[in-house]
């Protein structure tokens, strides 16, 4: 590369754009100048989004990545643990059925708190019926025969 020849060429445009530039009308040379600077900002716009798309394209690419080892990693790990536990003869309590079991008992007794009338008719609900609505999750009022669901009723609560 000869960088004299390169420099040359690059001054004898610049000469050329001037002496067009000032041959201009002036409204032409203030249009140049707005049409310089627009095209200056597309210029930098691009090269910003193009950036920006290939570090979101890195950053997601390690980021999967390292979910991806660490799936595996958690993974082997689990089967090693149940290897073991295999061999060992450890019995695994499944802790979740017992926080469901509780949650659930915890529930019915603050429904039942709550749930003493028919929202029909106004009669009382006996304790045969809380009884039923615990097991079934609904039950029907014997006055008036309108069923009454526990889980409508969660859901009336929450909102």
């Amino acid at each position: 590369m000869d960088w004299k020849n390169i420099a040359d060429t690059v001054i004898l445009w610049y000469e050329e754009f001037i002496q067009w530039y000032l041959v201009q009308p002036i409204y032409g040379q203030i249009l140049t100048i707005i049409g310089i600077i627009a095209l200056l900002a597309l210029i930098i716009t691009i090269i910003y989004f193009v950036i920006k798309g290939i570090a979101y394209l890195i950053y997601y690419i390690l980021k999967g990545t390292y979910l991806l080892l660490k799936g595996i990693g958690l993974g082997i790990f689990r089967l090693c643990e149940g290897f073991y536990k295999l061999v060992s003869g450890e019995i695994e309590v499944n802790k979740q059925t017992e926080n469901s079991k509780a949650n659930s008992e915890n529930q019915f007794n603050g429904i039942q708190n709550k749930i003493i009338y028919c929202n029909e008719c106004g009669k009382r609900f006996s304790e045969k019926m809380m009884r039923k609505m615990q097991l079934n999750g609904s039950v029907f009022c014997v006055n008036c025969g309108k069923e009454f669901n526990i889980k409508k009723f969660q859901i009336s609560l929450t909102h």
